[in-house]
């Protein structure tokens, strides 16, 4: 055999054959790395709309818990003057209540930003709703020259007669003889033309205009979002907190007996409704029993799944059922139900109760 011919003999490669096999075992390896890539992004998905839907839940509590501790703060010591104002009465905070289980419910907050306690002070001179009041001095009252918003917000009483005003800047004129405060001001609700006498009539100072307020929190039903109105001195915009908030509800905590300690917690219905607490027969007494109010927000996770997802708070109700306030479980005051679309998501329940900082109101 010839030299030529042994080199030939000696050549290897690879044939069509082993390419083939080669391509199987690669497309296998692949289909295998997407099987393991899709698990672990839809694992990332799961945790991130559960992470996300807590966090929500949890700075929505902040921002409701914030405002709700202020609840009465800044009116306590004139409580008894505002129970007659069909305008402003002084109820800390007013929950009223959803349809049904599924809706949610409208908290409202009530607080001034005296920096004093705000004591009726009685006129001295007649005057209507829209002339300048005359108190017996300036004390607590204050008018920044500039600044609107450090201005006080007043109210003038008389009966179930009143008129909510802003001090105009620069509106505080003292008389050198007598001491008497002459306050100009601007009226933002209640009847401008409304007459106040200085026999019967007083004059109460919610504090500065940015300080005070009657804050409402609602859930809007069609963008799921967690929003928030200024009502007082004048109605501000209706502005979004949070996203993917689905239910909002919440208790009255009420010390029946006067002990200092929460009796029960009591739903928005009946004598407790928002029809009935703002009315001249529910006593003042009773509006202070208002302690605490205990909150629950659930939200959702932003992902939609492609499979419903259990969802049952506390464990044991049934897919699709959500419980708020499940004390003892599976007991609850609140149960939501879930049509079978939103069991595609994932949702969080946060509660919290909040007691009402102001020691005087208490």
């Amino acid at each position: 055999m010839s030299a030529r011919q042994r080199h030939g003999a000696d050549q290897r490669g690879v044939g069509l054959m082993e390419v083939m096999i080669s391509i199987v075992i690669g497309m296998l390896l692949v289909l295998v790395i997407y099987q393991v890539y899709e698990v672990s992004e839809g694992q990332k998905r799961t945790i991130t709309g559960g992470s996300d839907a807590q966090q929500n839940a949890t700075y929505g509590l902040y921002v409701m818990g914030r405002d709700i501790s202020m609840g009465g703060n800044g009116i306590a010591s004139s409580a008894s003057v505002l129970d007659t104002c069909a305008l402003l009465r002084p109820i800390p905070v007013l929950i009223e209540a959803g349809a049904d289980d599924n809706t949610p419910d409208k908290i409202t907050v009530l607080y001034g930003g005296s920096h004093t306690l705000s004591t009726p002070v009685q006129l001295k001179q007649n005057a209507t709703g829209a002339q300048p009041y005359v108190v017996p001095g300036p004390v607590a009252f204050s008018a920044h020259p500039t600044d609107a918003n450090k201005v006080d917000v007043v109210v003038a009483v008389q009966g179930a007669t009143c008129t909510i005003s802003t001090v105009n800047p620069g509106g505080i004129a003292v008389d050198a003889t007598t001491g008497f405060a002459t306050i100009t001001h601007t009226p933002v609700a209640g009847p401008a033309g409304a007459t106040y006498n200085a026999v019967s009539a007083t004059l109460v100072n919610l504090g500065q205009a940015g300080a005070m307020g009657k804050v409402a929190y609602t859930v809007d039903t069609t963008t799921h979002a967690l929003r928030t109105q200024t009502l007082l001195p004048t109605a501000g915009p209706v502005n979004p907190v949070i996203n993917d908030v689905v239910n909002l509800k919440a208790q009255y905590g009420v010390d029946t007996d006067a002990d200092g300690s929460i009796d029960v917690w009591q739903d928005a219905a009946g004598a407790w409704s928002a029809a009935s607490l703002p009315l001249p027969a529910t006593l003042l007494t009773t509006l202070q029993q208002i302690r605490a109010v205990r909150v629950a927000i659930v939200t959702r996770s932003a992902q939609y799944e492609k499979e419903p997802i259990t969802a049952g708070t506390p464990p044991g109700m049934g897919d699709g059922k959500i419980g708020m306030f499940c004390e003892p479980a599976p007991t609850c005051a609140f149960t939501m139900t879930l049509s079978a679309d939103n069991q595609h998501y994932r949702y969080r329940v946060l509660e919290t109760s909040i007691p009402l900082r102001n020691a005087l109101w208490n």
